[in-house]
């Protein structure tokens, strides 16, 4: 087996801590200056935007593409700007130059200025751009320019360099001298030891003592005196264990021959008692054996009627369990449809709102001017025709918009009632069938989807609405989510037909279909395809409850992957009016 040197050893531990330590010191430098440089671009950043921010501003408000290409293009030419991305107020990108993070890292709706952290090596400043008009800021766009790592490591150089250079000195240096250090007072003193060892004479321990040529205060003058004790105690023990040894062997004689008596007499006592003892241990085992089976079989008894009963028990409480946790999740998806609802019926209601306030804001600015023309004296008939007209055009313009929002609030006040409701009502199929799609319109923007609505004008019938509308938004909702994820495109149909005293519905759409193996779970509760991105799996369950529950009716589903999925329920109603004329609607 190769030896270690133990001077070797420590000189490389000494060193390797050494060289962790000046590694890690190393590190945190460059890594603050790492992060100075980083800092120090962020900031340059921030005044390159405060510099060009009014040109930028003006431009985007003029829409001058050339101007904005310019200053663009003047932007990445800077050193310390890798990259620019520009936006208009809708989100659009409108210029993207040099190294950038993807627009979707940039904030959704212009806010506040803001640094963007580093990713993927690029970092950047965001802010957005407001042109002041009429005494007024209005955000045009936002802008954000970015830097990245190679920019900051060009800088950083020099300093590495530096860095990296002083830590060599330092460590040849230091390993020069730990090793003259270690060679003159560690390895020569154990070279003299181990020659000076590998002379011990066992038969003479006197003549193998040890005389080394180390300094007099040092460990290894400690070693050499009690190594030499130690010889001197070994030769004054081998004495005394030479006279021991002939007391011992004649001890042991004595006792062998005492020994050879005693077992003679044990020998002729234990033969008798063995055979008795063998005799009353049988039994005993056999006793303690039945014994043991007994109380096994009746403890066993015991425990296996008090297992069964807490089974029971604890079956009984985990049905109760879940079915109130059913009911209850079921309860919350239908109000996280309806708050979904809401936030698509808020967006929509905030366009006319804006649109009339606007308005109010543009005519009372007029207002203002003709309050101060009249004032001055100074107001013109043409001024005053100009200003009845701009005014005409406001209340024109607020009277169309707040009608419009009168009738969005109107159509959604209708479809919550009813959702949040089981009550019975009486409703124009094809028009509340339409009520529905249209509330559901700001889910589909984004989506070139149509909608076919085939139902006849005048069916008028007594349901619960607010679960038939459920069941068409849960289905819209999935065809959305799941069947036209990765489309730009789709149609859906949307087909009512009564018969007799029962409606017949088909639901089908062009989506991605399913496997028959996801079919047979579709209705099952909590059973979902985006369990890993936000899924509850309760839509198609809610579907299904709403139908065989509350509507006492039946569905069943058909699909192929690839070829879109069908659902086909129906369930029975009172008929208050009846046509076979039937309406045909797009959207």
């Amino acid at each position: 087996m190769q030896q270690k040197s133990i001077s070797q050893t420590l000189l490389r531990r000494v060193l390797s801590v050494y060289f962790v330590i000046t590694f890690v010191v190393t590190c945190a430098h460059v890594l603050g200056e790492y992060n100075n440089t980083k800092r120090a671009l962020a900031t340059e950043l921030q005044n390159q935007h405060n510099t060009f921010s009014a040109s930028l501003t003006r431009s985007l408000w003029e829409f001058n593409s050339q101007q904005i290409n310019a200053l663009a293009e003047g932007l990445v030419s800077m050193p310390s700007v890798s990259g620019l991305i520009i936006r208009d107020d809708r989100g659009r990108v409108i210029t993207e130059l040099g190294i950038t993070l993807p627009a979707s890292a940039l904030p959704a709706t212009p806010d506040m200025p803001l640094s963007l952290t580093e990713q993927s090596g690029v970092f950047g400043y965001y802010s957005p751009l407001a042109f002041e008009f009429a005494g007024q800021n209005t955000v045009v766009g936002d802008v954000t320019l970015f830097s990245n790592r190679d920019v900051t490591i060009s800088r950083l150089k020099v300093s590495l360099l530096f860095l990296m250079g002083n830590a060599i000195i330092k460590t040849t240096f230091l390993l020069l001298l730990f090793t003259l250090a270690f060679h003159r007072m560690l390895s020569r003193p154990l070279q003299e030891l181990t020659a000076q060892l590998r002379d011990f004479q066992p038969d003479a321990p006197a003549a193998s003592k040890l005389n080394l040529n180390a300094a007099s205060g040092s460990e290894f003058k400690l070693l050499e005196r009690a190594y030499n004790d130690l010889l001197e105690r070994i030769e004054m023990h081998q004495y005394e264990l030479s006279s021991t040894q002939e007391k011992l062997v004649l001890a042991n004689r004595r006792l062998d021959e005492q020994n050879d008596l005693l077992e003679q007499e044990v020998a002729r006592k234990t033969s008798g008692m063995s055979k008795l003892m063998l005799d009353i241990e049988e039994r005993r085992m056999e006793l303690e054996k039945r014994q043991f089976e007994l109380e096994r079989e009746i403890q066993q008894r015991k425990l296996t009627e008090a297992t069964l009963k807490r089974t029971n028990e604890r079956l009984q409480d985990s049905l109760d369990t879940i079915k109130k946790a059913q009911t209850q999740l079921v309860q919350t998806e239908k109000l996280a449809s309806l708050g979904g609802l809401v936030a698509g019926i808020a967006h929509d209601v905030n366009t006319p709102i804006g649109i009339g306030v606007t308005a109010t804001s543009f005519l009372a600015d007029r207002v203002e001017a003709l309050a101060i023309s009249l004032e001055d004296k100074s107001l013109t008939q043409s001024q005053m025709k100009r200003f009845i007209e701009d005014a005409r055009e406001s209340v024109q313009l607020l009277d169309n918009n707040l009608h419009r929002a009168r009738e969005i609030m109107a159509g959604f006040k209708e479809l919550a009632v009813d959702q949040s409701s089981n009550a019975m009502r009486d409703v124009l199929l094809g028009a509340y069938i339409e009520n529905v799609v249209k509330a559901l319109q700001p889910n589909l923007k984004g989506k070139n989807i149509t909608l076919d609505i085939q139902c006849a004008k005048t069916i008028k019938v007594r349901l619960h609405a607010g679960a038939l509308a459920q069941i068409i938004t849960n289905m819209i909702m999935n065809t959305v989510i799941h069947g036209l994820e990765d489309r730009e495109q789709g149609r859906i149909l949307i087909q009512a037909q009564l018969e007799q005293n029962e409606l017949h519905f088909i639901y089908q759409d062009d989506g991605l279909g399913m496997s028959a193996e996801q079919l047979e779970h579709l209705f099952d509760p909590f059973f979902t395809t985006k369990a890993d991105r936000g899924g509850s799996g309760l839509g198609t369950h809610i579907i299904y409850t709403l139908v065989h529950d509350t509507l006492k009716g039946k569905i069943s589903a058909a699909s192929k992957e690839g070829n879109g999925l069908t659902y086909t329920f129906s369930f029975p109603v009172v008929v208050l009016e009846a046509t076979a004329e039937t309406t045909d609607s797009g959207y």
